[in-house]
């Protein structure tokens, strides 16, 4: 009996509507699966003149062959129930990890989405610790030409992973709708995201070189992917994108940021929404949160790798969580009614979050 009710909530939440209060855990039991041995044999990295990235080669491991191909691993979030339910990416900032961010993937598992929660080898938790002086790290991995134009292929890796999970895992077969797919990242995440809901990365700031060295760099939309969530979106500027950057966005995309959540390059976080006003006309909306901090954003509640600490984040958290659910409800559950609106969210201001305001673009 009991699977009887887990199977028919499955089917009910894997459709229309969503729980009364989406900024907390929906009605669906979750697990996780861990591939950890996933490698993409298809690339390769090419060797290039120490002089050109000296910082970053010292960050590699010693003896690392520069032709290996690259390791991509995924941890699976999977609701309980036959499904098929719609799958979600959710793509880690830099210095993160596959469990950056547990707890919103737990989260949208909750309601039912299968959510793959990608580990960037090049720009992870173990490559930010490999060198002695962390902002150093980090600006070479965010200018790094190898990794910043790698991510995106990740999550098409992934893709093709779930692809042939939903054909033949034993745990996953039939149980992933990959008709309906989204994408969610943070910072360095949110750049991979944007990138594959077909916003193009700018060549300026990239080391080594990619030729003709400014300008566009390469389009690499997912076709797969409908619409995506980018937490701490990335405005006009050093390191990632040019105005022209956005005119190619193509599915309906979520930016949601806050007035304290300042740019790498040190921009002000205002960057971040006035950047908005440069993606064109398509179901985008944009989410500005009083006093909302950078790590805010991240949430690694229920697992020991503990993200760094933030004194706003339980108040930024029911917002952001209530703002993503909705908007994936809207573009990968079509039957679902309830639409991302300021009013929408107003519920779940408290403590440090005094104002949430949201921005459309149709």
């Amino acid at each position: 009996m009991l699977r009887l009710l887990c199977a028919f909530l499955s089917l009910v939440w894997a459709g229309p509507g969503i729980a009364a209060d989406p900024s907390q855990l929906g009605p669906l039991s979750t697990s996780t699966l861990e591939f950890r041995d996933l490698v993409d044999h298809s690339r390769t990295a090419q060797k290039e003149p120490e002089s050109a990235r000296p910082h970053l080669l010292k960050l590699r491991r010693e003896g690392e062959a520069k032709e290996a191909a690259r390791p991509v691993p995924i941890k699976v979030h999977l609701p309980e129930g036959p499904g098929p339910f719609p799958v979600v990416v959710v793509s880690h900032g830099a210095g993160g990890d596959w469990d950056t961010h547990f707890a919103q993937a737990k989260h949208l598992a909750s309601y039912g989405y299968v959510v793959l929660c990608l580990e960037h080898v090049g720009s992870n938790r173990e490559r930010m610790t490999s060198g002695l002086r962390l902002m150093k790290t980090l600006d070479a991995m965010i200018h790094d030409a190898d990794e910043v134009l790698a991510r995106p292929k990740d999550v098409s890796f992934a893709l093709d992973r779930a692809t042939e999970w939903n054909r033949d895992h034993p745990k996953l077969k039939g149980r992933l709708d990959l008709a309906r797919v989204g994408i969610m990242g943070h910072s360095f995440g949110a750049y991979t995201t944007m990138v594959v809901c077909g916003v193009r990365p700018a060549l300026d700031w990239l080391t080594p070189r990619v030729e003709p060295g400014k300008g566009l760099g390469p389009a690499q939309a997912d076709a797969r992917v409908r619409c995506g969530v980018a937490l701490s979106p990335q405005g006009v500027g050093e390191p990632f994108f040019i105005p022209e950057s956005f005119a190619s966005l193509k599915v309906p995309l979520l930016g949601i940021s806050g007035t304290l959540d300042k740019q790498q390059n040190g921009s002000a976080a205002k960057n971040r929404l006035d950047g908005f006003a440069l993606w064109p006309n398509g179901g985008h909306a944009f989410v500005w949160i009083a006093d909302a901090k950078h790590l805010d954003f991240t949430d690694s509640t229920g697992t020991e790798r503990k993200a760094q600490p933030s004194s706003s984040r339980e108040s930024v958290q029911p917002v952001a969580k209530a703002a993503t659910l909705l908007f994936f409800d809207q573009h990968l559950k079509p039957d679902n009614k309830t639409k991302l609106t300021s009013e929408a969210l107003t519920p779940y201001r408290s403590g440090a979050v005094t104002d949430v305001k949201v921005y459309f673009k149709q």
